[in-house]
């Protein structure tokens, strides 16, 4: 028998939602974000979305999660060069696109959030990139990688020669970054393997 009770749920609503807030904090911030912003932009009712995430933060910590979003297809834990493809390609994602102004929000406006909430940001992002440290060490073990080689500094490597890319690109054509993201990625992944000598 059809329940007739009430509306259906929408089954869009939570990529709806969390696209809209990545998006609303990217233009306004901290200060200028709320449900009700967001509710608009979605759009959504104001009832489900308060249902689902009663409070700004919950709302914030769950669009941030989709920030940088894990590959697909899990990624094979022997293939160095692949995981620092990925890595370079989601730093590029985050930095140009549709999440452009996300991430120095983030690094921005740290010292305005909550202490707990920063904390939990923090969590978020470090999450993000501890898969790097274990397929490096990975490949320390194996020998792919000269002996005392940091997990940090390649992971720090990806993420400078992504930073180094778009201060070096007029804005006008960071459009075009984005759109060949594959490629950048690859490079600056072979420009860090080649510079620790990996074998």
């Amino acid at each position: 028998m059809t329940n007739t009770r009430g509306r259906p749920a929408d089954p869009g609503i939570e990529e709806r939602v969390l696209t809209a807030a990545l998006t609303l904090y990217g233009e306004v911030g901290w200060a200028g974000f709320t449900l009700d912003a967001v509710a608009r932009r979605a759009p959504v009712g104001k009832a489900a979305l308060y249902r689902r995430w009663p409070t700004k933060e919950s709302l914030l910590l769950a669009a941030f999660e989709r920030l940088s979003e894990l590959p697909a297809e899990p990624l094979d834990p022997k293939d160095l060069r692949g995981l620092l493809v990925t890595v370079a390609e989601q730093v590029i994602g985050m930095y140009v696109g549709p999440k452009a102004m996300v991430l120095p929000r983030i690094i921005l406006e740290a010292g305005q959030y909550p202490p707990h909430f920063d904390q939990m940001v923090q969590n978020i992002v470090q999450a993000r990139f501890s898969l790097g440290h274990e397929v490096v060490e990975a490949a320390l073990e194996r020998g792919e990688l000269p002996p005392g080689t940091s997990p940090d500094l390649i992971v720090d490597a990806i993420m400078g020669g992504v930073l180094r890319l778009l201060v070096l690109t007029p804005g006008t054509r960071r459009a075009a970054i984005h759109a060949e993201r594959a490629r950048h990625a690859a490079a600056i992944a072979d420009a860090v393997l080649r510079a620790v000598g990996s074998h």
